[in-house]
């Protein structure tokens, strides 16, 4: 893949299951992204999942996703950078 899309997303995964805790991606993508490159699939028991991926949406209803998911860890992951960038997530950022 030209991207490296499932190789980064793997690699974010086993970053990920080692922190302690439940993880919240909020994944963003460009306008130009390719869309078999996704990063945003989850197991079938969301709530219970290590980690949860999402895309972002508009400031009201990423708050509302914050909201529900507030025991997690919450990160911004921009998948369309080269390479994709992690950072954690802030309100506006």
């Amino acid at each position: 893949m030209a991207s490296g899309g499932t190789e980064s997303r793997a690699a974010l995964v086993a970053q990920l299951s080692r922190l302690p805790g439940k993880q919240l991606v909020i994944v963003r993508y460009t306008s130009n992204h390719a869309v078999f490159d996704e990063w945003v699939y989850n197991d079938a028991d969301i709530d219970a999942s290590k980690i949860v991926w999402a895309r972002e949406m508009d400031a009201a209803e990423n708050a509302k996703l914050v909201d529900y998911f507030k025991d997690r860890q919450i990160w911004l992951l921009e998948a369309d950078k080269q390479p994709p960038k992690m950072s954690p997530w802030r309100p506006g950022n």
